[in-house]
This record gives structure tokens, C-alpha cells and sequence, in this order.
């Protein structure tokens, strides 16, 4: 059993990670760099589909061409065991004719030996409101 300290490290780390993994959502860090931060055998569970390491890294890359100024920020972060709830808003980047945009989401994922291995993610839809 891990010790206080211990648990308090692996949820540091999990945090830590879990920021490198935005920053990639962001297109501050290369979508390659999630070999780094996601297990091979990583099984997302998005609404209706799953998906895995390589549908991740597509996702990514078609969500930036469609969404290229929006942003994700952690709003709250906390776990238990192998596992993060984080609840996240993102923020679309606003033209002249529009309101800037936000939607909220809830990500619950798994880790295991330092990296993303399984998440349950949740999303409203952008408004204007």
C-alpha cells in the first residue's frame, strides 16, 4: 500500500500529465507527443463510441482544423485511487460578428503506470449564450 506521500506524488503526476495532454488539445504540443502520455492500449468511451491511441491522435487533429482558436482549462481536478475526475470548460475563440463561446465537459479517467489508459468524457454543446 502507498503511503500519504505517495498517493499525493501519483496524483501530482496524473495532474501533470493530464495538463501535457491539454496542451496537445490546445496545439501547444504535438499530437505525437502522446505516445509519451497515453497507453497503448488506451480506450477512450466518448458519448456513443469508443476509441483507441490512433482514433485519439485523429480526433485531435480533425477537432484543431475545425476549432483552431479554442482553448481547454482544468475548472476543478480531484481523484481517488487510479482515478482523476476534472471537470474542464473550453472557450472558443470569437470572430467579429460573434459572442465568444464556452462549453463545460467532465473527463473521469484511468491511470496506469504513470499514463492515460481509459476516460469517460462528457460535453455540452457551444452556445452563444
Amino acid at each position: 500500500m502507498l503511503c500519504h506521500r505517495g498517493m499525493i506524488g501519483q496524483m501530482t503526476d496524473r495532474r501533470e500529465t493530464f495538463a501535457r495532454l491539454l496542451a496537445v488539445w490546445n496545439g501547444e504540443a504535438e499530437v505525437d507527443e502522446l505516445d509519451s502520455l497515453v497507453s497503448p492500449n488506451y480506450r477512450g468511451h466518448i458519448g456513443l463510441r469508443d476509441r483507441d491511441l490512433l482514433r485519439l491522435k485523429q480526433d485531435i487533429a480533425d477537432y484543431r482544423d475545425r476549432q483552431p482558436g479554442v482553448r481547454f482549462q482544468v475548472e476543478h481536478q480531484f481523484g481517488e485511487g487510479a482515478h482523476l475526475a476534472t471537470r474542464l470548460t473550453a472557450h472558443a475563440a470569437a470572430d467579429a460578428a460573434e459572442k465568444p463561446a464556452a462549453v463545460s465537459g467532465l473527463n473521469i479517467s484511468r491511470w496506469e503506470d504513470g499514463v492515460l489508459a481509459e476516460e469517460w468524457a462528457i460535453w455540452e454543446s457551444f452556445s452563444g449564450d
